[in-house]
């Protein structure tokens, strides 16, 4: 009989890893993305916003320490060989100004960083 971890492909190199993988990945490490988002003092839905919105490294990098690998390991279309990230890393879309110039996306608080709900 095939276990569920036969059936899970890893993504071929210099391919970012699906969303699927990655949480199964998570799930195989014994965590989550609302425990790493936690634990870190994020809100709980913070840590899947990497999938959406690619302008967060930190973020990346609590996800990949979780596993044991590197961000660039996950998604190596958002990083150069060195490590750094790339510039331009989310659609041309949000990372432009109307005048065609570079936005300025690290300074919005999107991501519900460091803001903890007073709600249970």
């Amino acid at each position: 009989m095939n276990s569920k971890k036969d059936t899970q492909k890893t993504p071929a190199p210099h391919q970012d890893w699906p969303a699927h993988y990655l949480l199964y990945r998570l799930r195989e490490a014994g965590t989550s993305y609302a425990n790493i988002s936690r634990k870190h003092g994020y809100c709980p839905t913070a840590a899947i916003m990497v999938h959406h919105r690619p302008s967060w490294p930190r973020m990346e990098r609590l996800l990949a320490d979780a596993l044991g690998v590197t961000p660039q390991e996950i998604w190596p279309s958002r990083y150069h060989e060195d490590g750094t990230p790339r510039r331009g890393r989310g659609s041309p879309k949000n990372n432009t100004t109307e005048n065609g110039g570079n936005a300025d996306v690290s300074g919005g608080n999107w991501h519900g960083a460091r803001t903890r709900s007073t709600h249970r």
